[in-house]
């Protein structure tokens, strides 16, 4: 009993040092910032100490990359050459690297037939795939008949089966709800992925037949003509009428 009675008195205690604790910390004075001095307002805001430290860490950030930079401009080989360097320079502060025209035009055409080539054979291969997802997909441009096909062992088998007495599969509300989220989702990233494939299509196709009208303007022998329309923004060439000879 004497135990209880102290440890008690012990709780007791604590519980009215505590509120005296709150008491006074209730009376406390609110601590506020000082403000920067009147005469010193065109500076702005007074500079606190988390100010000091990211303003620190940032110009010793600056200080450590100037003097790598410094370090590798030091340990640069004076007798350093490479073919860049009469090939690029700066104008207006600007690095520009002139054009090598060192190839002829049969060379420039052979790589654009090549290129032109390459991108044919990309789009037959991008073609081939949207086709093989379009057959598994139901797709919205083309309405597909459901089927379902039943493959049996045997002659007898095929003589003696019901269409009646077949179990057909399991429909969609039978299905349980995490069969049917994981289909939903793997028909879902089909239908992306399709979507992927016909944008890559279009832009592949596109950029061969930009390359086709390079390779046909390059060849032309007459003059060629061109025309912008101002609101559309369609580039059209024309070519002079020529007799065939």
């Amino acid at each position: 009993f004497q135990h209880y009675y102290i440890t008690n008195n012990l709780r007791l205690n604590e519980l009215i040092m505590s509120s005296f604790k709150n008491a006074a910390q209730a009376q406390r004075r609110t601590h506020r910032e000082r403000s920067q001095p009147a005469h010193r307002k065109k500076f702005g805001l007074l500079e606190k100490h988390k100010d000091y430290i990211v303003r620190a860490k940032d110009f010793n950030k600056k200080k450590k990359i100037v003097k790598q930079l410094r370090t590798i401009a030091d340990d640069k080989n004076p007798d350093e050459y490479y073919r860049g360097m009469i090939k690029s320079g700066t104008v207006d502060g600007k690095h520009k690297t002139e054009k090598d025209n060192s190839l002829s035009a049969e060379a420039l055409k052979l790589f654009k037939t090549q290129d032109a080539n390459y991108l044919q054979v990309k789009l037959q291969a991008e073609k081939q795939k949207i086709l093989k997802l379009q057959n598994v997909l139901h797709d919205t441009r083309h309405e597909k008949v459901n089927s379902h096909t039943i493959f049996v062992d045997s002659d007898s088998e095929l003589e003696s089966f019901n269409p009646e007495e077949f179990e057909a599969p399991v429909k969609r509300e039978q299905q349980p709800s995490e069969v049917h989220k994981a289909l939903c989702k793997m028909k879902k990233q089909q239908y992306s992925l399709l979507r992927l494939r016909v944008e890559r299509a279009e832009s592949l196709g596109q950029a061969a037949a930009k390359l086709k009208l390079q390779r046909t303007i390059a060849a032309s022998k007459g003059s060629v003509k061109k025309t912008v329309d101002e609101e559309t923004g369609t580039v059209t060439y024309k070519w002079r009428k020529q007799r065939a000879r």
